[in-house]
């Protein structure tokens, strides 16, 4: 034992010294030398610079290992150094100890030496660290500035300096106004915001900025934003609501404070005006107009009481400042000072209240202050938390008084202490609640104290238009993970757990490193135990577990990283006219695994953000694209925007780069023609129906209002009408069909609510509203929530009526029944087979029947009582039910609820039921706990949760365009994926893809998608056969600004005789012969013919095609289709290597389609080429769409649909050429038979086709001249090869086709088809002798032939038998002539 402890310490130390990292010179022994050892096994410099350009002092933070390799007493390793001393990671092993340990502190420029003494029982190690702060050699630096002030919605009036010379960052640089100028992220562009009074007095003045670096001070220059800027020369306000000055007013909601809104003249888009209010300024937003013609607004924010602000601008004449005074008071909220009494107690395990139960707690409450429809914070320490409003816990009474009971599972880690459980509105003041109550109480379960442990972690950047990496670890907790967080506040949930169980796991977190960044990972148990590691942190040493995160997570960038940026449109036409484009960037020095984003700053993309929550929403990856060699963005500049240049935001890992830093030759991206419209739809008339008049059977209740929208005009919309006293809620979506009468810039529409004779008197009122125009601009009204924008609110025209303008007052006759008490719960019970259900199968439906005993006065109608399922995690799904019916012989309401939880959905634990909001019409609700199910249905309050980890499961997938191209899609046990099923609704076809890339068990990049603008459904199918769910992708319409290079034939003669062959076949276009179906051809002389569908072959995709001669029934004639190779070509086109296709898969997918896979492998690890050919039989005229083109599919066609992935080019210049070979052949030798070829240009879709022919039958093939290529649409050629042998002859046509491929990177896809015709007339090249000749005339031939040949068999038979008197005649002959 003592051995392998001595080898496991030598071989780590080996490790630390074969990486070169020995004990650096500034870090030296100064004690007799002895088993305890300190190293600088990270490979640190000593080397710091100041942490602003002038400081004198430098900031440190490192780390060492101590290591004592004779520790036979077991002593305890510790050390000692001045300053702040982290203990990151120890171990003992009985004759080892190794401590790793970290030191932060500062140092005064120059050297500076201490010692670390690292002790061990009474051995003591000394060691010498000198630590340099270096000065930066000013003379070395160049600093720049832009030549004007800029402008930037987030930061106000700014100038960026680029430091160049330096490869170090500083946090900030000093100058002489003691103003801050902050880094940029991890770049070397600092950012010196100005105030904006500057501007006021000094419009046309160039400034100075000092900057001050090692002491010497650096002056830079930069002209005012409005130098020589023309300013407008005139201007008026309106304020919203109008008002006498001072006079009191009523926000219009929660946080919708009064508006301004400012007309002006204004040639630039930004001129110089705020809103100002003791010492807070407020810049105003462009919502309207064009150059020459601008509308701002903006609101005078939530400053309650009396307060003077003022409204400064920039004007021709001088500088205007306009006092307004204003008294705005606060909207109320309800309170929870009126809680008569509160319980928190416990049940189950542990407790002596039902301790049969599951471990539950449960509070309890009773107010007699009024519920205003705000959303209720459930929190329980600091991480288990939700929002819920009513109905969730509200279990009877009304909005006046009311009592409140929530119960949930105890998180095992509480147990031990006091659970304290906090009440309160989700509406917050920072991070604290306006109201809120909290208690506790002590409960007596002990906890278990052991840490979960990392074993391993990767990282994984995933392919696609994303900037997401795939993290995987694998996890061992005694007490199994509870949850993983990254960078200490994403938190994730065991629905990332794709193997194990959380005891023993490996988990996949998809991780959006553009946005977040990649910091530090930690890991918590359901005990709260945990594990916690940074960048470069030890986390085991046997074996030896460091964890470190990529480089290109944390690589420094700047301006100068990006040699080259190009946009395809510079200039930009947004005039009812969207900007689709594209950016190219190249970098010699950015990885390009590197995540980055385009974040628009234009004032529309600005307003999707907002409402998306985060700048996220209008975002854009930029990717690399390996066979550009190039970064690329396809990005949407929204239409009808702002006029002038637009800013933009390269996002990366930890920073961002500013449009207006980048060289002053970087192209802009500038916006010509446009009308600016950037306010959302806005109600125009709202008017309650029917208000305070008594409710009768005649009357409607509702609201009648017109909604205008003065130029991109309306779309959408949906508004939410709450009761004021039972909180009854009916939400309405409508559109423009919805509209009474109008049009998109002016229409009315009409909602009515059903009001019936018994009810409660009360007021209905307005809680929610959002308005959609036909550019997504959008208007929002929350009644109550955090933070809104009152510049969005749609009911800006209704401010001076107040928001009382919106309440319906309905009056009803008073009730005789008394039904105030909630109504018992007749039964509960759910679908799940032995309340187990598994969240990690496709199928985690899961169904509740209840019914309850119906109220003397009647449930309301349209409102829906809610299931809850909550998890321990305080994880929420709600469940919405339907009224099934009303049983009048058992006086009972009954109800039913169905829905799917989401993947992993509080696993591990327990899920328990809760069922509230059942209203009656006497203005009270109810519900009803999970306590009190218990109670009453003990076997149905609760479930259990597994979760399998076998079934495909798709989650979601990348954004995508309706150009097409690869898509990456995510989920669960996705590394076993075969094949993806695609439908596109747009054509009603569908298509096979092989899977181009798996990323572990989340994520499967598919490729290519066809181009559609309509949603698209896909399913997985896994190699075992398992199918995943359906799901719809909607792609965003996107037009690319790089037209694709369509190709086009050349003009063809019109043929045949008669012409195109008569005008019931065809007729004569400019462009040659367009045939009418079923005939084909060059002249319109073939014609279609249907046969039957050909029989699969299982071995290869090689179909023979058969029908019947004409005239004769028992000849017949067989085409044959082959796949035949995949060849490599040089850049002359000579063949280099040629890959026979050997073995193949066979596939069937459904009736006359299937799928043929096989591969081409490579040595050196390469990954395999996978070849695959999907074949369908057209057996009716269909019409299909593929590379942007529609093609007719015939009767009775074989069309081939070819996908080939990656393929590793011998030379950058090489091309591919896939071999295809056609044959045609006639059975019957006898026959009269001729064969001819004929290969050429189609008419009507620009192909390429090749037409055998024998006798009069003909297989006819089209070759489109297009292909996807990494999701590109690129023209390809199609050619006859002549290199290749093939076996024409008089009863047989054979071709071979090459199709010619360019190199590409990651997938290319082909699409021939073949048919067979009939043929009019043909053009003969092979025929047998005389074939063309009578059948008596070839009788006639044949009986001479054989006369002659008899009388030449008998001529030689009489010479053979007078050959004696012959030659004896001869000498007769020859002795005359001498004579």
């Amino acid at each position: 034992m003592k051995i392998c402890d001595r080898l496991t310490i030598f071989s780590f130390i080996l490790f630390i010294i074969f990486n070169g990292v020995i004990v650096n010179c500034q870090l030296k022994r100064i004690s007799t030398t002895n088993s305890i050892t300190i190293d600088n096994f990270q490979q640190q410099n000593f080397l710091f610079y100041p942490i602003a350009s002038n400081s004198t002092y430098c900031n440190y933070d490192l780390s060492f290992l101590a290591t004592d390799n004779n520790n036979n007493n077991n002593n305890i390793l510790t050390v000692n150094k001045q300053g702040i001393l982290q203990v990151l990671y120890t171990t003992n092993t009985s004759t080892s100890s190794i401590l790793v340990f970290r030191i932060i502190g500062s140092i005064i420029l120059g050297s500076n030496i201490s010692t670390i003494s690292a002790i061990s029982g009474i051995i003591q190690a000394d060691y010498e660290l000198n630590l340099t702060c270096t000065k930066v050699d000013v003379s070395q630096l160049t600093l720049t500035i832009n030549e004007f002030i800029k402008f930037d919605s987030n930061i106000g009036y700014y100038s960026s300096i680029r430091v160049l010379g330096i490869d170090y960052i500083f946090n900030t640089l000093d100058n002489l106004n003691s103003s801050i100028i902050s880094s940029n992220g991890r770049s070397n562009n600092y950012v010196f915001v100005w105030f904006d009074l500057k501007f006021e007095n000094e419009i046309n003045s160039i400034f100075t900025i000092s900057v001050v670096i090692s002491g010497v001070i650096i002056n830079l220059t930069t002209k005012s934003f409005y130098y020589n800027v023309p300013l407008p020369t005139t201007q008026y306000y309106d304020i919203i609501p109008q008002h006498v000055n001072g006079s009191e007013i009523l926000e219009f909601g929660f946080h919708y404070s009064p508006l301004i809104i400012i007309t002006c003249d204004s040639q630039t888009p930004r001129p110089y005006q705020l809103l100002s209010s003791n010492s807070t300024r407020y810049f105003t937003k462009p919502m309207m107009g064009r150059k020459g013609k601008l509308i701002f607004i903006t609101s005078f924010k939530s400053i309650y009481g009396f307060n003077n602000f003022e409204l400064i601008s920039l004007q021709q004449d001088g500088i205007s400042k306009i006092s307004i005074p204003m008294n705005i008071k606060d909207f109320p909220l309800g309170s929870f000072g009126g809680i008569v009494y509160s319980i928190l107690k416990t049940y189950g395990t542990g407790s002596t209240d039902m301790p049969q139960l599951i471990p539950l707690f449960e509070q309890h409450f009773r107010n007699n202050n009024t519920y205003v429809f705000t959303s209720n914070l459930y929190q329980l320490g600091q991480i288990y938390k939700f929002d819920a409003g009513w109905p969730f816990g509200f279990i009877d009474g009304n909005n006046l008084i009311y009592n409140h009971n929530s119960v949930f599972s105890r998180p095992l880690n509480y147990t031990s202490s006091h659970i304290t459980y906090i009440f309160g509105t989700s509406l917050t003041l920072g991070n604290t609640p306006y109201e809120s109550y909290q208690s506790s109480i002590i409960t007596t379960i002990s906890s278990q104290r052991t840490n979960p442990i990392l074993t391993s972690y990767s990282y994984k950047r995933l392919k696609g238009k994303n900037s997401n990496i795939l993290f995987t670890a694998n996890i061992v907790s005694i007490n199994g993970v509870q949850n993983i967080l990254i960078n200490n506040y994403v938190i994730y949930g065991l629905d990332t757990l794709v193997s194990g169980s959380n005891k023993n796991g490996t988990y996949e977190i998809v991780f959006n490193l553009a946005y977040y960044g990649f910091f530090d990972f930690s890991c918590q148990d359901v005990f709260g135990n945990s594990f916690y590691y940074t960048n470069n942190q030890i986390i085991s040493y046997n074996p030896l577990l460091i964890f470190k995160v990529p480089d290109y997570f944390t690589n420094s960038f700047n301006v100068d990283s990006f040699d080259n940026i190009k946009f395809f449109k510079n200039n930009l036409n947004l005039l009812n006219s969207v900007g689709y484009n594209t950016m190219h960037l190249n970098s010699s020095t950015i990885d390009p695994d590197t995540p980055l984003s385009l974040i628009l700053l234009d004032p529309v993309s600005m307003s999707y953000q907002s409402i998306g929550g985060s700048i996220l929403y209008g975002s854009f990856p930029i990717v690399y694209d390996s066979t550009l060699k190039l970064f690329t963005c396809d990005f949407i500049v929204p239409r009808n925007n702002l006029f002038g240049e637009v800013p933009y935001y390269i996002m990366f890992t930890n920073g961002i780069i500013i449009s207006n830093q980048l060289s002053p030759n970087s192209p802009k991206l500038i916006v010509d023609d446009t009308y600016l419209d950037n306010q959302g739809p806005i109600f125009k008339m709202f008017t309650p129906l029917n208000s305070g008049v008594k409710v009768n059977d005649i009357n409607q209740y509702g609201y009648t209002f017109n909604i205008t929208d003065d130029f991109n005009g309306f779309s959408s919309g949906s508004i939410t009408v709450r009761g004021s006293i039972d909180s009854s809620k009916y939400v309405f979506n409508f559109s423009l069909a919805d509209a009474l009468y109008g049009d998109k810039i002016n229409s009315q529409y009409q909602i009515t609510l059903p009001i019936s004779k018994q009810c409660v008197s009360q007021t209905y009122l307005v809680t929610n509203a959002i308005l959609l125009d036909s550019n997504n601009v959008s208007s929002i009204f929350n009644l109550y929530s955090n933070n809104p924008d009152p510049t969005t609110n749609p009911f800006i025209n209704l401010y001076d009526k107040g928001i009382q303008s919106l309440y319906l007052n309905i009056v009803c006759e008073p009730i005789s029944l008394v039904d105030q008490g909630p109504q018992n719960l007749v039964s509960f019970k759910h679908s799940i087979i032995n309340s187990i259900i598994d969240v990690g199968k496709t199928n985690r439906s899961i169904t509740f029947d209840f019914s309850i005993n119906s109220p003397p006065s009647g449930i309301k109608d349209q409102q829906s009582p809610i299931v809850y399922i909550i998890s321990t995690k305080f994880e929420k799904f709600e469940c919405v039910s339907q009224l099934t019916g009303v049983d009048t012989v058992y006086g009972t309401s009954n109800f039913t609820c169905t829905e799917s939880l989401p993947v992993g959905f509080g696993y591990p634990g327990p899920l328990i039921f809760s069922v509230y909001g059942f209203i009656n019409n006497a203005g009270y609700y109810f519900g009803h706990s999970t306590i009190t199910i218990a109670k009453l249905f003990p076997s149905s309050y609760y479930v259990d949760t597994t979760l399998s980890t076998s079934e495909p499961i798709i989650t979601s997938t990348d954004s995508i365009y309706s150009t097409g191209g690869s898509l990456l899609i995510y989920g669960r046990a996705l590394s076993t994926t075969k094949q993806v099923l695609v439908y596109y609704s747009e054509t009603g076809s569908e298509s096979t893809l092989i899977q181009n890339t798996t990323y572990g068990s989340s994520a499967v990049l598919i490729n290519p998608i066809a181009e559609t603008k309509k949603p698209f459904k896909i399913q997985i199918i896994t190699n075992s056969g398992l199918k995943s769910n359906e799901y719809w992708v909607n792609p965003i319409y996107f037009e690319s600004p790089i037209p694709p290079t369509i190709p086009t034939n050349p003009p063809q003669k019109c043929l045949g005789n008669p012409e195109c062959g008569g005008k019931s076949q065809g007729y004569c276009s400019p462009n040659g012969c367009i045939c009418y179906p079923p005939w084909i051809g060059t002249s319109c002389q073939s014609k279609v013919i249907l046969v039957p569908p050909p029989i699969v072959n299982p071995s290869e995709p090689s179909t023979n095609l058969t029908t019947n001669s004409t005239n004769n029934e028992v000849s017949s004639l067989v085409g044959v289709i082959s796949i035949v190779s995949l060849r490599e070509l040089d850049i002359n086109n000579q063949v280099i290597k040629t890959n026979r296709f050997e073995k193949w898969n066979q596939t069937n997918l459904e009736k006359n389609r299937n799928i043929y896979t096989t591969s081409i492998k490579f040595s050196n690890n390469i990954n395999d080429c996978i070849v695959n050919v999907e074949t369908e039989w057209y057996e009716k005229l269909t019409n299909i769409s593929f590379a942007n083109q529609v093609l007719v599919m015939n009767p009775s066609t074989l069309k081939y649909n070819i996908n080939i992935t990656s393929y590793p080019f011998e030379n950058k210049l090489n091309t591919l050429q896939l071999v295809i070979k056609a044959k045609l052949t006639q059975n019957n030798y006898d026959d009269d038979v001729c064969s001819g070829q004929d290969f050429g240009n189609t008419v009507a879709d620009n192909s390429e086709y090749v037409q055998l022919s024998v006798k009069d039958h003909s297989l006819y093939g089209r070759f489109v001249k297009r292909a996807i290529v990494d999701g590109r649409l690129l023209s390809i050629n199609n050619i006859k090869l002549d290199d290749l042998d093939d076996e024409s002859n008089y009863y047989t046509s054979e071709s071979y086709i090459g199709i010619q491929i360019p190199q590409y990177t990651n997938l290319v896809q082909l699409d021939p088809d073949f048919g067979l015709l009939v043929d009019s007339s043909s053009t003969d090249s092979i025929c047998r002798d005389s074939s063309s000749l009578s059948r008596a005339a070839k009788i006639g031939i044949i009986v001479g032939c054989v006369g002659f040949v008899i009388v030449v068999v008998i001529v030689v038979a009489l010479l053979v038998k007078y050959k004696y008197h012959l030659r004896n005649l001869k000498s007769e002959i020859k002795m005359k002539r001498k004579q």
